[in-house]
């Protein structure tokens, strides 16, 4: 009778090493439907929160829609052409019976001040008539012109070729070459020369006759 011979030690080695692969597909397997299942679930879980934010914005949105449509129902309606002409002039009119009531506001204050002043003018004048008639008349004080002062003196007459001359200096000077001599007729500092007598020269200054006499 004869027993079967026990497996050699490479055979064992071969079918540990079949288990292991076998083990190590059934994890790999495992984690990699793991991982696919979380995957899932992210990607639903994305998918939902941005459906959520559009949400949220289209209701941020409609919220914004209806305000606006609230303020446009309580703006008054646009006018039309007429009513705006018809509201227009009404405007113009209320202005033009503002500006007149001033206006005339301004022309009674004007004709009350005026009557004032004329008042006052009146008060003043009576007031200036009293005085003068009570005041005692005076006879008005002649004054008679003062003569005017020659600005040279006469030196003398000389005679020249059968013509008389006057010789007349400044007041202060001090040789012959300032002499001057003037025949009837001429002028020295507006004095006009109008003829030369014995003893003094009549001159015509500022519309007077005045006579100087002659050393």
């Amino acid at each position: 009778m004869s027993f079967p011979q026990a497996p050699s030690e490479s055979a064992a080695r071969t079918r540990w090493l079949k288990i292991a692969a076998t083990v190590w597909l059934l994890l790999t397997s495992t984690l990699a439907a793991v991982n696919s299942v979380g995957l899932s679930r992210l990607s639903e879980q994305a998918e939902a929160s941005a459906q959520d934010a559009q949400v949220q914005a289209l209701g941020l949105r409609l919220a914004e829609l209806e305000q606006q449509a609230k303020v446009d129902r309580r703006r008054p309606a646009p006018l039309g052409q007429v009513e705006f002409a018809t509201a227009q002039r009404a405007l113009d009119e209320r202005i033009a019976r503002v500006e007149a009531a001033q206006s005339a506001d301004s022309l009674a204050i004007d004709l009350q001040t005026l009557q004032a002043r004329v008042h006052g003018i009146e008060t003043r004048l009576e007031k200036a008539r009293k005085a003068t008639a009570v005041a005692p008349r005076r006879a008005p004080e002649v004054t008679k012109p003062a003569l005017p002062v020659p600005p040279f003196q006469v030196v003398g007459v000389e005679l020249r070729g059968g013509e008389r001359f006057l010789s007349v200096a400044p007041m202060a000077a001090t040789s012959l070459g300032s002499v001057r001599l003037l025949r009837e007729g001429d002028a020295e500092s507006g004095w006009h020369l109008q003829s030369i007598e014995a003893r003094a020269a009549v001159f015509r200054v500022d519309g007077q006759v005045q006579r100087l006499a002659v050393p």
